[in-house]
């Protein structure tokens, strides 16, 4: 990756959890492994900047009517960020790696931003299929973020800043995309949901929802050959603000 001089300090932030079903995650788990999923958001620092990557939930009670989620006093987003010793009007840019609601409720508690989200994800997120449209069910723009605060990424491997690179990894959504960040351990991909645990990358094997194999096993097969290490936004493996000792990526062989 360019810009490999300049590194980021990277910590994973959890913003809520889903009690979910693992075949949900993993396609082709069998059924019946109930998980507490975690809601990760990554939190970048460097370059003057502070950065997160997706925002989490906002409104749990409203999520579980389909299954449980909860918000844990200290997983609300300004508890989260305190940690850090952030406040919302910190961050600096947002960066979507796709539009469902556990990855962008909390858009709007950052009107001071630059957002990036695909243009592809866009469009589909204000058209969704019938399948994923639940999933879009909520505003990412409002009063105070509007359409003018987002930057639709029309390429692939476009860089936000030196070192810190959008990679399009469709399969999920057809809009997804994913976060490259030189750090001091290589280069660390935050995946989004185009791999939500491990065994997507090992198998591999697509998420349980998606719009297509052959798309999220090349995305899949893209993230392995262009990142050492990966922080996947529902990996039940990190713990709150990890920011080294991120997993290995494994090799993926795909058909």
């Amino acid at each position: 990756m360019a810009s490999a001089r300049t590194t980021y300090d990277v910590h994973a932030v959890r913003l809520g959890t889903i009690r979910a079903d693992k075949s949900g995650t993993v396609y082709g788990y069998p059924k019946g492994t109930v998980l507490d999923v975690p809601i990760w958001a990554a939190a970048i620092e460097g370059g003057g900047r502070k950065i997160l990557v997706d925002t989490g939930i906002r409104d749990a009670a409203k999520w579980s009517e389909i299954e449980p989620h909860t918000i844990a006093p200290e997983e609300t987003i300004d508890a989260a960020l305190a940690e850090l010793g952030w406040r919302r009007r910190d961050v600096d840019i947002v960066i979507n790696s796709h539009l469902h609601y556990d990855h962008a409720e909390n858009n709007p508690a950052f009107p001071q931003a630059q957002f990036y989200v695909s243009d592809e994800e866009w469009r589909w997120a204000s058209d969704p299929s019938s399948a994923q449209a639940w999933a879009y069910d909520l505003e990412w723009t409002g009063d105070d973020v509007t359409f003018m605060d987002y930057c639709l990424v029309q390429r692939d491997h476009y860089d936000v800043m030196p070192g810190l690179r959008i990679i399009q990894t469709p399969g999920h959504t057809p809009g997804h995309q994913s976060v490259l960040v030189n750090t001091e351990e290589g280069v660390l991909c935050v995946t989004g949901d185009a791999a939500c645990m491990m065994e997507n990358l090992t198998l591999p094997t697509p998420p349980g929802t998606h719009i297509g194999s052959a798309l999220a096993l090349a995305s899949l097969q893209k993230i392995a050959d262009l990142s050492d290490r990966v922080l996947m936004n529902h990996d039940p493996e990190l713990t709150r603000f990890q920011g080294s000792g991120f997993p290995l990526t494994p090799e993926v062989r795909t058909p």
